[in-house]
């Protein structure tokens, strides 16, 4: 019943956090839009901080979950780095989507956002460099610097985000993803 409560005030509070902001949201709201007592919410969250920090350590676990399924599954390195590239615009996409306020966040690269992604970036980078890794020991890519490769080809996909965002993530959008990762894998140098 307890954790059932509690499942119960986070989703609650996520969807009120997406409409309201943050900042507008208060423990009153959530308490009413989950149907419960002020009282209630402050019986498993002391504050809103608290549950706001909640709600954000949840999101940031399914993004982190959803890009751990892509480097573990089994096929080709190259299948999984395009794969891996389109789970994370589409983990951005569903963010956006979910909560228009935080489009403005990420559009300015406010220090909320940053302070997100530090634990998500470092799991991208590190399911990156694993599947490069995976790669160059098949015979696939030819790397030698597994971790300086993964972050440059994560602020590559990070700097497409902007434009993602802006450009509501329409066709020109794959586009630009998929032209991105023909330049990953076979760079913009004509053949000898």
């Amino acid at each position: 019943m307890r954790d059932s409560t509690r499942h119960r005030i986070l989703s609650v509070a996520r969807i009120v956090f997406a409409h309201k902001g943050a900042i507008n949201t208060t423990m009153e709201a959530v308490a009413r839009a989950a149907g419960l007592g002020r009282r209630t919410i402050y019986t498993y969250f002391k504050t809103r901080e608290e549950l706001l920090d909640e709600v954000i350590k949840r999101e940031k676990e399914n993004i982190i979950r959803q890009l751990s399924g892509v480097a573990t599954m089994k096929i080709s390195p190259e299948k999984k780095i395009i794969r891996f590239m389109t789970a994370h615009m589409n983990a951005i996409q569903y963010l956006i989507q979910k909560n228009h306020l935080l489009k403005l966040e990420f559009l300015k690269g406010s220090e909320r956002i940053e302070i997100f992604r530090k634990e998500v970036d470092t799991h991208e980078k590190d399911c990156l460099a694993s599947i490069l890794k995976e790669g160059t020991l098949s015979g696939v890519f030819l790397i030698e610097d597994f971790e300086n490769t993964a972050i440059l080809t994560l602020t590559t996909l990070k700097g497409l985000e902007s434009q993602f965002i802006l450009d509501n993530f329409g066709k020109s959008c794959r586009g630009k993803l998929e032209l991105w990762q023909k330049i990953l894998f076979r760079g913009i140098k004509a053949s000898a």
